[in-house]
């Protein structure tokens, strides 16, 4: 091409990054509409616009606010940078191709001349003007807090079996409690003998001292334990899973007591007394009498609460516990207890042969404590939906509760019993072994898919449904729409999908190709295809497909391991040589010459600090969250501005229209939550990373919640209530956040709330007490204790261990520092040296962490991060020492990787199996 003089213009357009300070659409390529399109795309504040109608140039041109690094060959106009004070230009003049142009605004190389652009010849333009608004009603705003979602009642709270059976057992009276909670109070039997009177009194007199003496013997966490149990039934969504409760320790001290002062004589010949009774009404023939006096055994000893200092009482009914309960025990021999056994066991035959089901079931599971025993007679007699709600309440293992509900037909319970558990793969297997159930199986399997899907786990959604070959049924379709999003997701994921294809859909892996020859590639990154790799390696069975991509890819894989550049091993190198099939490869292959694979140091096990910097530089639109996704990529709050996904290199890459101030990650990586704080609630969004969907989920309170979430339950709290939300898609016509579990009647207030990734604690505030609640969410939520704590002076940190405490640091006038904690009942120590000289009044701050803490020390110019592992032993270990420019550093605690970032984009994900750093500015 050439200019006006005639000479040749060798490079007419810019290419690969550069400083673009404008854009210019040409008309003859995009019409008047795609080109206000695409000035709307491009616009930010501070930038201009003109139309050009007539001379030899026609079209738009946009001037930026300032320059911005783009790719030249995506931005979909032509770039015009800047170069010396001579205006802009279309492509990389050389200083000899300028000569002789005259002073122009704008240099274009169009037609193989150089056309000048004079921005006064322009029509300016108003880029809002291209905005139709005429299609959008206008409505009255509306003070959201008058019509938040309530949370939702309880569906799968275990019934009473007085309900369960429909009336058969008759009602107990008011003045009646629970018959293992009565084994540790007076006994209701025939009478006190004066034996029994004196062992009362002196059992009362001793406890009345006791507790008086040492008042902590009573503030237990087996007593927490039945106030969890209280609350769970109160409570909206699933029950929780109890905690097995712990003897009462005062039981023990007065069993002690009573051993040391002879009184255990008068105790055991009292409780000897009520056995020979028993027996003896059971001899009589007089079996509901006797059932009622009736002492449960075969128990696993796990619910007693300790030793019984009186005799149970006469049960008004056969009640059934909905609940595992939790009493006081009687000693008894081996042999009494056999003898127990084979006189419940009679009971339970003679019963069963007089067609009395549900006294049987109440000799099985309350007696005999063999509740699947019970469960199987229940189905034996085809009372599903009884056995369903038993076990329920019994806390069974979930799978068991999903197969009953199931049968029971009930499919909505079981589904959300196999969501809050995570219990899809148990209960499949459970039901495919019986083939009467296959049906169930099926159903409950195209769930899991779905469930997986929301997950934001295609591949393994895939696997799920992949069995169910109905040909009326939507699995397949549903799969490969699964497998295209996995598809269209980042370049690993990508990868496995391609291997996943070849495997189950053969035939259409010759549309492929292209992907196929990118990732065989050597000179393309390696990261892509060692998941390729990995997933190769892992086939069971091979087909042509497969092997067209191993024989095709090999090569390259090898070239990456001779270089460092993947950890594939020997066996998953021959794996792959033998899926491609290919004789001639096999020939041309050298022998396996694999150096060491670099050992991975795990973050926290590190002997020497990790020593990085982060440089002062800062991002155009500061985000208010932030949080790695994996392959390189970051999710960003950008407040009301949205939130986006950037590379590795700080670029741009989607935004999502929705307000964003704060992030719940799916441990996936492919979805996630973006919140806006509207004045006292949050308004919630459900972001879908691989598909790029939004669904609004709607606005609620939420004091507490967790910063992560499985793809489905998030967990969050109220001032008095846990609870774990559904956060999936809403399916049609669903209410979005359903209740999958929840706990309420705390005995207090929540005031501080911690969330790890198995872990949560909740600081509770009641009524001259304090208590911690620790919840353990993996495999299934449970109640692991609650212990009453006292409020330190330099603040409760709430540790799933209970082994850290009294966290301070101290900075020194030198701006050095030492920061200390207890952990395991030890002092731990380490001293810190300053950032800079002389700057002991800037202070610091403490992050904790599931396995240590983020110790920030500021200086007057840069601050210094440490990560410091909490142990046993006396000095503390500092495993990174960071370099951060001035600013608020935030810790993101995610699966693999701590994130650390500021307020202005700056930030760096560490591995920590792999101490592998990655560092970005969020531009």
């Amino acid at each position: 091409m050439v200019d006006a003089s005639g000479a040749q213009v060798r490079y007419p357009v810019w290419r690969g990054q550069q400083a673009v300070a404008g854009l210019w659409l040409p008309a003859d390529w995009l019409d008047a509409r795609q080109r206000g399109e695409r000035l709307l795309r491009w616009w930010a504040p501070g930038c201009r616009a003109w139309r050009f109608e007539s001379g030899a140039a026609r079209g738009d041109l946009l001037r930026f606010e300032g320059e911005r690094a783009l790719h030249c060959e995506r931005i979909g106009a032509t770039p015009l940078c800047r170069i010396g004070a001579h205006g802009l230009y279309a492509g990389p003049l050389t200083e000899r191709e300028r000569e002789g142009l005259a002073p122009a605004d704008v240099r274009l190389v169009l037609g193989g001349r150089s056309v000048a652009l004079d921005l006064s010849e322009g029509e300016a333009l108003d880029p809002s003007l291209a905005i139709d608004l005429d299609a959008y009603a206008l409505h009255d705003t509306f003070a959201c807090d008058r019509a938040l979602p309530k949370l939702g009642a309880d569906l799968l709270a275990g019934k009473n079996v007085r309900d369960v059976l429909g009336g058969r057992i008759p009602p107990p009276s008011e003045e009646r409690k629970r018959f293992l909670r009565a084994l540790g109070r007076d006994g209701g039997g025939d009478g006190p003998t004066s034996v029994g009177e004196r062992a009362v009194a002196w059992r009362d007199g001793a406890a009345a001292w006791l507790l008086r003496r040492f008042p902590g013997l009573a503030g237990d966490s087996a007593s927490g334990a039945g106030k969890a149990n209280a609350a769970q039934a109160s409570g909206g969504g699933v029950a929780a899973r109890a905690q097995s409760p712990r003897p009462q320790r005062w039981r023990a001290a007065l069993a002690r007591m009573a051993a040391a002062s002879g009184a255990a004589r008068l105790i055991g010949l009292r409780q000897g007394a009520y056995l020979r009774r028993l027996m003896e009404q059971f001899d009589r023939g007089d079996l509901m009498e006797a059932l009622r006096h009736a002492l449960p055994i075969d128990g696993d000893g796990g619910d007693s609460l300790g030793q019984a200092f009186g005799t149970p009482g006469r049960r008004a009914d056969l009640r059934i516990g909905a609940q595992r309960g939790a009493g006081a025990s009687i000693g008894a021999g081996d042999d009494i207890r056999e003898s127990l056994r084979q006189r419940y066991r009679q009971a339970f035959e003679r019963l069963d042969r007089q067609g009395r089901v549900d006294e049987a079931v109440f000799v099985l599971a309350e007696l005999l404590s063999a509740r699947q025993e019970a469960l199987d007679y229940l189905l034996k007699h085809e009372r599903a939906a009884q056995a369903a709600e038993l076990a329920l309440g019994w806390d069974m293992p979930a799978d068991t509760i999903i197969r009953l509900l199931l049968l029971a037909g009930d499919r909505e319970r079981a589904v959300m019993v196999a969501r809050r558990d995570n219990a899809f793969a148990a209960a499949v297997a459970m039901l495919e072994a019986k083939r009467d159930q296959a049906g169930h199986a099926l159903a409950l399997r195209r769930e899991w898919g779905r469930a997986l899907a929301a997950q934001g786990r295609w591949l393994e959604a895939v696997d799920a449904v992949w069995p169910d070959a109905d040909p009326n049924s939507d699995s397949r379709e549903n799969a490969g729409r699964w497998l295209q999003a996995a598809e269209a997701g980042g370049a690993e994921l990508s990868a496995r999908a391609l291997v996943q294809r070849a495997s189950l859909l053969p035939d259409t892996i010759k549309h492929y190709a292209a992907r196929i020859d990118a990732l065989a590639d050597a000179d393309a990154p390696a990261g892509a295809r060692e998941a390729l790799g990995l997933a190769l390696a892992g086939c069971a069975q091979g087909n042509a497909a497969l092997a067209r991509i191993a024989a095709r890819t090999l090569p390259a894989l090898a070239a990456d391991r001779a270089g460092g550049a993947n950890a594939l091993e020997r066996a998953q190198l021959e794996r792959i040589l033998k899926l491609a099939d290919d004789p001639w490869l096999a020939a041309d292959l050298p022998t396996w010459s694999l150096p060491s694979a670099p050992r991975a140091a795990p973050l926290w096990d590190r002997t020497e600090p990790l020593q990085l910097r982060i440089e002062d530089a800062a991002g155009i639109q500061p985000p208010l969250d932030l949080a790695a996704l994996g392959e390189g990529r970051w999710l960003a709050a950008l407040g009301e501005a949205g939130a986006a996904v950037y590379d590795a290199a700080g670029r741009c890459l989607r935004r999502y229209a929705v307000p964003a101030h704060r992030l719940v990650i799916g441990d996936s990586g492919e979805v996630a939550l973006a919140l806006a704080k509207r004045d006292s609630v949050w308004r919630i969004a459900r972001l879908d990373l691989t598909r790029h969907g939004i669904d609004d989920l709607g606005a609620m309170p939420l004091p507490f919640f967790a910063d992560r979430f499985d793809g489905i339950a998030w967990s969050v709290a109220t001032p008095q209530r846990i609870v774990a939300l559904d956060a999936g898609p809403p399916a049609a016509g669903a209410r979005p956040l359903e209740v999958l579990w929840s706990v309420g009647d705390l005995g207090g207030q929540i005031v501080q709330a911690r969330f790890l990734r198995h872990d949560e604690l909740f600081l509770v505030a009641g009524a001259g007490a304090t208590s911690v609640w620790h919840y353990r969410t993996h495999p299934n939520r449970a109640l692991v204790s609650r212990e009453a704590v006292e409020l330190e002076t330099h603040g409760t940190l709430l540790d799933p261990h209970n082994v850290v405490s009294d966290v301070r640091l101290q900075v020194d006038d030198s701006g050095a520092a030492r920061f200390s904690f207890r952990s395991m009942q030890r002092e731990c120590a380490i001293d810190l040296e300053p950032v800079e000289p002389g700057c002991g009044d800037c202070g610091g701050r403490v992050l904790p962490l599931a396995r240590g803490f983020v110790v920030v020390l500021h200086g007057r110019t840069r601050m210094r991060a440490h990560l410091i592992r909490r142990g046993d032993q006396p000095r503390a270990r500092c495993v990174a020492r960071i370099d951060w420019p001035l600013g608020t550093l935030r810790a993101r605690e995610q699966p693999e990787r701590v994130v650390l970032f500021d307020e202005r984009g700056r930030a760096l994900s560490l591995g920590v199996g792999n101490s592998q750093a990655r560092a970005v500015q969020v531009l």
